[in-house]
């Protein structure tokens, strides 16, 4: 279960990534992402919702490697991540990941909190 879309008067792109059935299903998620980043201008913020997203499989690695990759290249300029209260393994598999590639993406627990630190740094 995902959902990728663009909100083209915030310049933002919004993730909510759930249970993830297969790699196919993985494949599919990275395609749409890199097509609807390519309909928004360089700077552009994102926000991830990880609320319901549970790493099923190590090379799961790989994609999301992958899709952080091709957004640095394609311009993003900051990320929210939205977990849960508590905190999960997914959190820290999509940090290890962009930690690796140079940036961090702070943590919020409600989308109101991730739209306001990305409203704020885009005054």
């Amino acid at each position: 279960m995902y959902q990728v879309r663009i909100d083209h008067e915030k310049n933002r792109l919004y993730l909510t990534i759930g249970s993830i059935k297969d790699e196919e299903e993985m494949q599919e998620i990275n395609a749409t992402i890199l097509s609807e980043c390519k309909k928004l201008k360089k700077g552009f913020t994102c926000l991830t919702d990880l609320r319901k997203y549970d790493p099923n499989h190590g090379f799961y690695d790989i994609y999301i490697r992958e899709v952080q990759e091709a957004l640095i290249k394609s311009g993003i300029s900051k990320v929210v991540r939205v977990r849960r209260p508590l905190g999960t393994i997914a959190q820290y598999q999509f940090d290890n990941i962009s930690y690796e590639l140079g940036y961090h993406a702070p943590h919020v627990t409600t989308i109101e909190e991730g739209e306001k630190i990305l409203d704020e740094e885009s005054m």
